[in-house]
């Protein structure tokens, strides 16, 4: 799947969704997609497309286009200052769809904790969310239609993966002086 597909899925989705639930907010389950090529932060690898954002503090998601099948998807969490680029950008799928599959039971939204709370987002991401609240909101509803629509399956956010990402594609990240 190439992010113009992608992005053409959750137009898609997002009307069907706000029809199925008109009196309910789209939260998106943390993927807002990003129009705007402007938007972008201090923190943003500069070779990378901003495709999504969570909603929350500028936390974003782009990808580096290496090839048609590797194009790792990053996550800059803007407001985790810290000693380097390291600490606001993390590498966390090999392409769209190993990193959709992370937030097959919960969406994306929380993934953005990892730099805060890690041992809590690697336990919280390895079973679905089962809350009554978040089952019946519009968030993952969301989830489920894309999912079903792009047919991906569940991987297991793990911190082995994590850092094979990151010792193989972080240092291909280029960010302003």
């Amino acid at each position: 799947m190439n992010l113009e597909e992608f992005k053409n899925t959750i137009k898609q989705l997002e009307e069907k969704t706000k029809i199925d639930f008109p009196d309910l907010y789209l939260d998106y389950a943390g993927m807002i997609p990003v129009e705007d090529e402007s938007f972008r932060y201090h923190s943003s690898p500069t070779n990378t497309q901003v495709f999504a954002h969570t909603g929350g503090d500028g936390v974003h998601y782009s990808l580096l286009e290496l090839s048609p099948d590797i194009q790792p998807v990053i996550m800059t969490v803007p407001m985790n200052f810290g000693d380097s680029m390291e600490d606001s950008n993390w590498v966390i799928g090999e392409n769209l769809e190993e990193f959709l599959s992370l937030g097959y039971y919960n969406g994306w939204f929380p993934i953005e904790q990892l730099c805060y709370d890690n041992n809590l987002v690697i336990n919280f991401y390895a079973q679905e969310d089962l809350d009554e609240d978040y089952q019946n909101g519009t968030g993952i509803q969301f989830v489920k239609k894309l999912r079903t629509q792009l047919g991906y399956s569940h991987i297991l956010l793990n911190n082995k993966r994590l850092l094979e990402l990151k010792e193989k594609y972080f240092g291909l990240l280029t960010f302003e002086e």
